[in-house]
């Protein structure tokens, strides 16, 4: 019959996962967590100080990750843009009003904001600031040059046709064992890290 089991085997047991084993699992995936913020996180962002640190120095904003002179990665420094902003609230409160662009309780529209903002350009000669679309000086508003480091720094793997290779390139490299050298010092790295040494004999 098709139901029954055949000499010498077993019936295959209930792969469904009791809610103890689920609390188990959400326990380690909890302690995984803190690993990974209190020991992994740190070795990761470690490079963002000194990168941070370089940028200001020496304007270095980027650091690309090589293994055999095969890109992994880059960690790069992300800038502020340039942009304009209000400097004088009450001189562009004033611009708002007259041109009819205050809400009830006198503050500015966060349209009209927006739309001056984007239209905003600054005459290099003068400084001053005007409305592309009318010509018109803004009072009120000061340019910021942007290219000051924001305090964070992005990793970015080597992707190829939306392949992370550069993730592929580094973990191959660490099954070679070419990384032993630098992953001794960081043990808590490596895979099965806490494990007791296997006792010879």
């Amino acid at each position: 019959m098709s139901n029954d089991v055949a000499d010498g085997t077993q019936a295959e047991q209930s792969t469904v996962l009791t809610l103890s084993d689920l609390g188990l699992i959400g326990a380690v995936a909890s302690a995984m967590e803190d690993h990974q913020k209190n020991v992994i996180q740190p070795k990761k962002d470690a490079p963002k100080e000194l990168l941070l640190q370089g940028f200001i120095e020496s304007k270095q904003s980027d650091l690309v990750v090589e293994i055999d002179g095969e890109e992994v990665g880059t960690y790069k420094v992300a800038t502020t843009n340039p942009k304009f902003v209000v400097d004088d609230e009450k001189a562009f409160d004033r611009y708002a009003e007259e041109k009819g662009e205050v809400d009830i309780v006198i503050v500015r529209k966060a349209s009209f904001e927006k739309a001056v903002l984007g239209a905003a350009r600054r005459d290099p000669e003068t400084g001053a600031i005007f409305d592309s679309r009318t010509g018109e000086i803004i009072p009120g508003l000061k340019y910021l040059p942007g290219g000051k480091p924001t305090g964070t720094v992005r990793w970015t793997w080597k992707t190829f046709k939306g392949e992370q290779v550069g993730k592929a390139v580094l973990m191959a490299a660490i099954k070679r064992g070419d990384l032993n050298h630098i992953l001794r010092e960081t043990p808590e790295l490596l895979p099965g890290a806490g494990k007791p040494a296997a006792e010879n004999g």
